[in-house]
């Protein structure tokens, strides 16, 4: 082995070691902290035989809850933009899709202040 060689052994071997106290000190603070973790109000699942995957979930002023993401399992094409609303207890309230026969999805999603969404 050369002497470089054996440096980047080394440097290797300090990074996994400087990575490996850092999650123990990340995971020792959050379990030392005793933040007892919020409880859960309710759980539902929605979608169906496709992959359906949710990437925004924002409070209404009503309560309830509007999901953006999208759908395989609904809709017109390869995957479709997909908006779930559900009451305040999880009930879905209704739902739509948006696309056509390509690739769509919804990021987000917000209410606005005249009760639509965007």
């Amino acid at each position: 082995m050369g002497r470089r060689e054996g440096k980047k052994e080394r440097l290797f071997l300090s990074a996994v070691v400087f990575a490996t106290l850092g999650l123990v000190t990340v995971v020792g603070c959050a379990s030392a902290s005793g933040a007892t973790p919020p409880a859960e109000e309710w759980r539902e699942t929605f979608g169906g035989a496709g992959i359906d995957w949710a990437y925004s979930v924002q409070q209404t002023t009503d309560g309830g809850y509007i999901v953006a993401g999208f759908t395989d399992s609904y809709g017109a094409g390869d995957s479709d933009f997909w908006l779930v609303k559900t009451e305040a207890n999880g009930t879905a309230d209704w739902d739509k899709t948006f696309g056509g026969t390509s690739r769509e999805v919804a990021n987000s999603v917000q209410q606005t202040t005249d009760g639509g969404y965007i």
